[in-house]
């Protein structure tokens, strides 16, 4: 069988092949290189408009060059074919270097600061990519980053006037891109500027740290409607412990008001530089053994939390309205004595735990931003008082079942516990 050839390119392999394009990897016979060809599906090869994209790719890849783009040699026609000639990169996606081996933080970083920096020159050209995705992201074989397709890019070059021309395939209410990386603004069928590749960039890199898409619903319907209306959850609720600022610059990246978005790629690759220099090569994508958070969402350990927080108050207020009952049962303990020294401390006691409870209650139910770290800070002196009504049913043993006693104060000394785990579900600490 002779193997096909195009101009004076020579097809090798499939390298790949998607809805309406193939990418072959080629002999480029005159210079004796090893190229990659794109070009049209046969059945599609005549529609004008996907022609047309072709070459709206190949304008904007010939305004590039910079490491982390894929250089194109050549836009070519050989009989009704027309093809895309660019550098062979021998590497893998993006998606498919993680799911060969899940990336660490440290290279999940390296890898987007170069991404965000090839974006960048591409933003400098007055190129919007507009499809970022992991599948149009290679990673070399030796660690470089190239970004791919510019087919649905935006390219505006200044006129005589100094206004923008878009080129085609831009205008507004037409929708086009990968939908589960558009911004709310490619969604509605807005017009779009260079601040929708800063949040496909936010998007991707939270699925890359999290291991999970921020917005990915059952269908492309609830996708879209997520991307719209949802706000992607804290990376703490799947179990991920990252510095604080590393999630500050996903949720700048990701904010559906596009004003509220980093304004420049520059920005957001120069925080992604600051945050990797600060891990120093060491890094955590999930939660160690000792750093243990429980498998629930954090609005689940938020209701728990609450929860605890009410029955120690409905606790606190039996005791203030049974307190002459609870008072005459402990006077009959001969280990107790006297009266008086007893009441002074249950009512103490109480209204400490009324004040903590209260604070609790405030803090973490109106999501203040410190609470995890100032409950940390208390701990030991929350754990104490909890160990007080913990220890609480024993002193009742003349009045209860033993068994009964100390099955009271098993379950309350494992909530003083219970809580400390919850609060790393819900403020992890990030201070590292």
């Amino acid at each position: 069988m002779t193997t096909p050839i195009l101009s004076r390119y020579r097809l090798e392999d499939k390298l790949g092949e998607g809805g309406m394009g193939i990418v072959y990897r080629a002999s480029d016979l005159r210079l004796g290189r090893t190229v990659a060809l794109k070009m049209l599906r046969p059945e599609m090869s005549a529609n004008a408009a996907l022609r047309q994209r072709l070459e709206t790719e190949a304008h904007a890849a010939s305004l590039l060059n910079h490491p982390s783009i894929a250089t194109l040699f050549d836009f070519e026609t050989d009989g009704d074919v027309a093809f895309l000639v660019y550098e062979y990169v021998n590497g893998k996606t993006l998606r498919d270097r993680e799911i060969e081996n899940p990336l660490e933080l440290p290279d999940i970083l390296s890898i987007f600061l170069k991404l965000a920096q090839g974006v960048a020159a591409a933003h400098d050209a007055g190129i919007i990519h507009r499809d970022l995705k992991p599948e149009n992201v290679m990673i070399t074989d030796d660690g470089r980053v190239k970004i791919l397709d510019f087919g649905l890019a935006k390219v505006q070059t200044p006129d005589a006037d100094g206004t923008s021309i878009p080129t085609t395939a831009t205008a507004p209410g037409v929708l086009l891109g990968t939908v589960a990386y558009m911004s709310p603004e490619q969604l509605e069928g807005g017009a779009v500027d260079h601040r929708t590749d800063i949040f496909a960039l936010g998007t991707m890199l939270y699925e890359f740290v999290a291991k999970r898409h921020p917005f990915k619903g059952k269908s492309s319907s609830s996708t879209i409607g997520n991307i719209l209306k949802e706000e992607p959850g804290d990376l703490s609720r799947w179990g991920v412990r990252v510095p604080r600022e590393l999630e500050r610059v996903i949720k700048k990246s990701v904010r559906k008001n596009r004003e509220e978005r980093y304004q420049s790629v520059r920005d957001f690759a120069s925080d992604i530089e600051t945050v990797y220099q600060s891990l120093s090569g060491i890094g955590a994508t999930s939660v160690a053994a000792s750093e243990f958070v429980l498998p629930i969402s954090r609005k689940l350990a938020k209701s728990l939390f609450l929860i605890i927080q009410f029955g120690y108050l409905t606790l606190y207020g039996a005791v203030f309205y049974h307190l002459d009952a609870v008072v005459r049962i402990l006077s009959t303990d001969p280990f107790l004595y006297p009266e008086a020294a007893v009441t002074r401390t249950i009512l103490l006691a109480a209204m400490c735990g009324v004040a903590v409870r209260l604070y609790l209650l405030t803090a973490i139910g109106f999501d203040h931003p410190d609470a995890g770290n100032k409950f940390r800070r208390l701990f030991p002196a929350i754990l104490l008082l909890d160990g007080f009504w913990a220890a609480s049913p024993l002193l009742l043993w003349m009045t209860i079942r033993w068994g009964v006693a100390l099955g009271c104060a098993a379950v309350m000394a494992y909530l003083g516990f219970a809580q400390r785990t919850l609060i790393d579900s819900i403020h992890p600490d990030r201070t590292s």
